[in-house]
């Protein structure tokens, strides 16, 4: 799956994550007040090359399905929260 940086972007906007710049844009998945994943992108515009879109993919534990879903909306927070409950990542 070939991504923009802009659709990444995107999704750390749906989910809440908090985005730090520095070298490159790192973001955090925050839930009740505890940190539990983070994954980067790195600044400006562009293509994302497919070997960093499948990284990005296994730091946030979603399946190549659920990932898509999550990119093309269909998935959003309360979905991503759901998912990773269910593979114990986060707590119920």
């Amino acid at each position: 799956m070939q991504l923009k940086k802009r659709d990444i972007r995107s999704v750390f906007s749906k989910l809440k994550m908090r985005v730090e710049a520095t070298h490159h844009k790192i973001a955090y998945f925050e839930y009740n007040g505890i940190e539990y994943l983070k994954t980067r992108v790195s600044h400006g515009e562009g293509e994302i090359p497919k070997p960093v879109v499948e990284r990005i993919r296994k730091q946030l534990f979603l399946n190549h399905a659920q990932f898509q879903d999550l990119v093309k909306c269909p998935m959003g927070y309360d979905e991503f929260v759901a998912a990773l409950q269910e593979r114990g990542i986060i707590p119920e």
